[in-house]
């Protein structure tokens, strides 16, 4: 599993945001929701670039791809994207939830993550939009 963000472009700012959020749930689940394995890669879901994990329970191949859509992980609202992330999961993986005290654990510790990669997405958008407007009004001469 890599941490490597695609090259910065405007499109790519949430799927960039959102990668953190990505890599701890897939290791929350396989620390706390006894799943043995797992693949995370950015793919393309309805048109546009997305988050994609597969998840290993027994000795065997992955299972299916779930595609977690980066505009509904960079949310203030954490409670939400669990709630989005256990639908999406429960989709393809219906046990994943099973467990209540260790889905509970995995509630507890992500909701920081998720509130952090939020901030950070927030302080890098309006530092990148000063970029582009400071760029913009060199390029037209300073008006």
């Amino acid at each position: 599993i890599s941490d490597a963000r695609l090259k910065y472009r405007p499109s790519y700012q949430k799927l960039n945001g959102s990668a953190g959020i990505v890599s701890h749930l897939a290791n929350l689940l396989k620390t706390k929701c006894d799943y043995k394995s797992y693949d995370t890669t950015p793919s393309w879901s309805f048109s546009k670039l997305a988050h994609s994990i597969a998840l290993k329970k027994e000795a065997g191949m992955l299972g299916q791809r779930i595609p977690l859509d980066p505009d509904k992980l960079v949310s203030s609202n954490a409670s939400a994207v669990i709630d989005y992330l256990t639908g999406q999961l429960a989709k393809v993986y219906p046990s994943v939830n099973a467990n209540a005290r260790h889905w509970l654990t995995l509630r507890e510790e992500l909701e920081p993550t998720i509130v952090k990669s939020f901030e950070l997405f927030q302080q890098q958008s309006a530092k990148a939009a000063k970029k582009r407007a400071a760029k913009a009004t060199k390029h037209n001469g300073g008006v």
